[in-house]
């Protein structure tokens, strides 16, 4: 075998030729993977930030509706009038409506938190109940609980 290889002159070069043919085929794949792997992270990052910018713009109004909601609780003894208290203080562009649960009456908040990046939009819709506060000692955290906190993306579709 040796002598047969021995005289073909260049089978070794052919040899070596083929290993470096197939060291740079791998290289070029490692080098496609790490890329798209870039890609990839990066995507999931501008994802990330998007929805931590929606949740904290969520968050502070959660806060806000908290902060009118104890407002409200100091300076009035009466528990009667807290949802005529309350709708004076919110703002006319928050979607509201009042109902009752199990004989008590609620105030339901919705708000969509709509953000635009790369010419999609990203929503955040909050739901918050607003139950009637059965005594003065009643904080906001008791009266204010979240119904719905969810992410979502426009449906898209692919063009072909």
């Amino acid at each position: 075998m040796m002598a047969n290889l021995k005289s073909q002159k260049g089978s070794s070069m052919i040899l070596i030729s083929l290993l470096l043919v197939t060291l740079v085929v791998f290289a070029l794949l490692s080098v496609t993977i790490s890329a798209s792997e870039l890609r990839l992270s990066q995507r999931n990052a501008e994802n990330h930030k998007t929805y931590y910018l929606l949740d904290s713009e969520a968050k502070r109004f959660l806060y806000d509706i908290k902060g009118k909601i104890k407002k409200i609780l100091d300076f009035s003894d009466n528990t009667v009038i807290f949802f005529k208290n309350l709708d004076s203080l919110l703002n006319e562009g928050i979607n509201r409506t009042m109902s009752y649960r199990n004989g008590v009456p609620v105030m339901i908040i919705e708000r969509n938190f709509v953000l635009e990046e790369n010419s999609r939009n990203m929503y955040l819709k909050v739901k918050l109940l607003i139950r009637e506060p059965n005594s003065i000692e009643d904080n906001a955290n008791d009266i204010c609980s979240v119904l719905e906190w969810r992410f979502w993306h426009e449906p898209f579709e692919f063009k072909n």
